[in-house]
């Protein structure tokens, strides 16, 4: 992934980041990809199958908490690690921001995928989205 920028915050009984991109979509892009580093080694995973997903929320804050929790539901119900995502749109549907992203994923395989670290839930403690000179900037923290 070229130029994804993330960074650990520092966080009591949690994990927090602070993920930096040039256009919306890759922020969201850049958040799950940085969620799934978390967990475990992205470069043993060897996507057999895509998917589209769809999430909507009423603002990007929700919509990026929304994405990541059903991201993280992906591996925690479904059994699957996500090695890329690609985000096709993120838009304005009436009163709702839809989002929807194509996932590279593997089923997990504990034999070659080293959980690092369980993540239960992606919160909304310091959940914030800001617009910046060279894009945007988003902090999420992690339940573990």
């Amino acid at each position: 992934m070229c130029g994804m920028k993330y960074q650990l915050i520092e966080h009591t009984a949690d994990i927090g980041i602070q993920v930096s991109a040039g256009t919306i979509k890759q922020l969201f892009e850049n958040s799950a990809l940085a969620l799934f580093d978390i967990i475990t080694d992205k470069k043993k995973i060897k996507p057999s199958f895509s998917r589209t997903i769809i999430v909507k929320a009423s603002n990007y804050e929700e919509l990026l908490n929304e994405f990541l929790n059903r991201l993280l539901r992906e591996f925690s119900v479904e059994n699957n690690l996500i090695r890329k995502i690609v985000v096709k749109k993120v838009g304005k549907k009436g009163v709702l921001i839809s989002l929807s992203a194509l996932i590279f994923a593997e089923p997990y395989n504990h034999t070659r995928h080293l959980i690092k670290t369980e993540i239960k839930a992606v919160t909304f403690h310091n959940l914030s989205i800001k617009k910046t000179k060279s894009g945007y900037k988003a902090q999420v923290v992690f339940d573990v």
